[in-house]
């Protein structure tokens, strides 16, 4: 499983999770966009970014897959 979430109506990979300010929790994903993490964090099954253009019908961040799959991929 992955934690993700969505942005810019696009799935992207979490690397980060950090909290901004005394309510707000933001998501940073391996190609830098932000999101509000309360507004949803998902757990999405590995294959999501394995290279595929959609999780679903869900459109998947091209970068966050190459970084995932680099990740994974042993040298």
């Amino acid at each position: 499983m992955i934690t993700s979430f969505m942005a810019a109506n696009e799935l992207h990979a979490v690397h980060v999770i950090a909290q901004k300010g005394m309510t707000q929790i933001r998501a940073v994903s391996f190609c830098k966009v932000e999101g509000d993490a309360g507004a949803g964090v998902y757990q999405v099954a590995d294959w999501a970014f394995d290279g595929r253009p959609k999780y679903g019908e869900i459109p998947v961040c091209t970068k966050c897959s190459s970084a995932v799959t680099a990740l994974k991929t042993p040298k």
